[in-house]
């Protein structure tokens, strides 16, 4: 795909977790606020959870990036921690230090000993993402680690990122004393009101490229209303109404090509209808929903149509 034929100068709407393109929505900025409250005051853990897909990892990013450039950090993305073991190996893992055939009490001393003879003045940073994956006795082993202090206070302070399960299992009587550890538990939802289209269009301009001549407001509409705030489906539906657009040769992402991409995506289109009988013609509206496997006319073959508003409802 090459994007210059948008005027853009990178990809937009990244899958993967894209800090450049980061939208400070309300909610967001609020969990961001929270992990940097939480690290000011060397609390010792701080939770950050959320429904799938909607930046719980890139709020954790962005506030990893903000941080002094000085303070140690260790990042572990994706564990399943079903032992200690798991856990003190992917940190190890991170720090590129030895973590093969070492015995569960080797790890956990070669893990503190990287903690001890960090820089004094600030704790070391643990951010585990997809956190809901540690079991017990993972989340155990971050309880002790954090009583381990020099006398510059605790060394190690933990980010817990991951889906609303994690919170559950903390409510638990057995995860009693890992949830008294826990000063901040901030969550990140979906996006809400008009933040969905004024994510669409940020995200346009973070890859170098002018939202309205890339999108027509009535296409922004279309996606921003079927999505349901979620980022990530946002993201899937944008990027392949711009491959719709593209094959048909537009300069831009017009109403048709944003409701294709929400019937191959299997998405409903909001629940306003449209002044132009095509598109009130087409299957996302026919159907309410694309069925798997259904041929979807693709745009090249429409051939060019003029332009039309869509009513509103009051």
């Amino acid at each position: 795909m090459d994007w210059s034929h948008f005027g853009m100068t990178r990809r937009p709407f990244r899958p993967a977790v894209d800090t450049p393109a980061y939208y400070p929505a309300a909610g967001h900025e609020t969990a961001l606020a929270a992990l940097a409250a939480a690290f000011a005051r060397r609390d010792p853990v701080a939770l950050l959870d959320g429904p799938a897909g909607v930046g719980k990892s890139l709020v954790a990013r962005r506030w990893l990036e903000q941080l002094p450039a000085e303070v140690p950090r260790v990042v572990v993305p994706n564990v399943h921690a079903t032992r200690p073991a798991d856990l003190l190996q992917a940190i190890l893992f991170d720090l590129n230090q030895p973590y093969q055939g070492l015995t569960e009490q080797e790890l956990r001393l070669a893990v503190t000993a990287h903690l001890l003879a960090a820089p004094g003045g600030s704790p070391t940073v643990l951010l585990v993402d997809e956190a809901q994956h540690l079991c017990h006795a993972a989340l155990e082993e971050l309880r002790l680690l954090g009583n381990v202090e020099t006398a510059d206070g605790a060394v190690l302070f933990v980010a817990l990122v991951g889906h609303p399960s994690l919170r559950e299992a903390l409510a638990r009587p057995a995860y009693a004393a890992v949830a008294q550890r826990v000063a901040v538990r901030c969550r990140v939802e979906a996006f809400a009101g008009d933040e969905p289209a004024a994510y669409l269009r940020h995200q346009v301009k973070a890859a170098g490229g002018h939202p309205g001549k890339v999108f027509d407001d009535e296409a922004v509409e279309v996606i921003a209303g079927a999505c349901g705030g979620v980022a990530r489906v946002l993201n899937r539906a944008a990027v392949l109404a711009l491959e719709l657009a593209a094959e048909s040769g537009a300069g831009r992402v017009d109403v048709e090509a944003a409701l294709e991409s929400l019937s191959r995506l299997g998405l409903d289109p909001p629940d306003e209808e449209p002044a132009d009988p095509r598109v009130l013609a087409h299957p996302a509206r026919a159907t309410g929903k694309a069925e798997a496997g259904n041929a979807v006319e693709s745009p090249a073959a429409r051939g060019p149509k003029p332009r039309a508003g869509r009513k509103r409802s009051a």
